[in-house]
């Protein structure tokens, strides 16, 4: 958390944050629920970001995508012994193919928040988002991996919006969680009691 705070503290410094709507998610000293526009700017804003970061990250080939997806398909073989699947689970091809799963994942996520025509659906993607957001180990095991490989910049040579996302992905998922998908469920959590308690 102390990283998160010295991160934040250096770019609000050097003037670069992470953009005035997803700066909602992180700087703000407020649970207040932010309203749909505001979320789908929020979204917008995320989205730009994630790009930067996708776009760094190379193609996988699609025959070491198929091969990982078929090692996947094997995994409850008892025939693959646990010291295989270790090894499996940290090797190049699956960190890579992992990570790009991951980001697809978020920007497919934020797809479905900008084209919701439903409330309930667009929080279900911020729920998924947020879950994605937060899985801190698997970005970071995956983008350590491509770099000891050369596959990706270090992070100092990424572009300012796309350095260090171990820590904002971290930091936007609980912003998520505190100033949309908590209030949320509180507003409606409410109103349902009450429609019961008159019922």
């Amino acid at each position: 958390m102390r990283r998160a705070s010295l991160l934040v503290l250096g770019l609000l410094m050097s003037g670069s944050v992470f953009g005035e709507q997803a700066w909602a998610l992180l700087g703000a000293d407020t649970d207040a629920a932010l309203n749909q526009g505001e979320r789908r700017q929020v979204a917008e804003d995320l989205g730009s970001r994630l790009e930067v970061l996708r776009s760094k990250v190379p193609l996988q080939s699609p025959a070491d995508r198929t091969s990982v997806e078929e090692r996947l398909a094997k995994l409850g073989d008892i025939a693959l012994a646990s010291e295989r699947r270790g090894r499996f689970f940290l090797s190049l091809d699956y960190q890579h193919y992992q990570l790009a799963q991951l980001l697809d994942g978020a920007s497919e996520q934020l797809r479905c928040i900008r084209e919701a025509t439903k409330e309930s659906i667009e929080l279900t993607c911020w729920s998924r988002l947020a879950q994605i957001y937060l899985a801190e180990e698997r970005l970071g095991i995956g983008l350590s991996t491509l770099r000891a490989a050369r596959l990706l910049p270090r992070d100092d040579k990424m572009p300012t919006s796309a350095q260090d996302p171990t820590v904002w992905y971290t930091e936007f998922g609980r912003g998520i969680l505190r100033r949309i998908i908590t209030p949320w469920l509180d507003a409606h959590s409410t109103t349902s009691t009450t429609t019961e308690a008159g019922l």
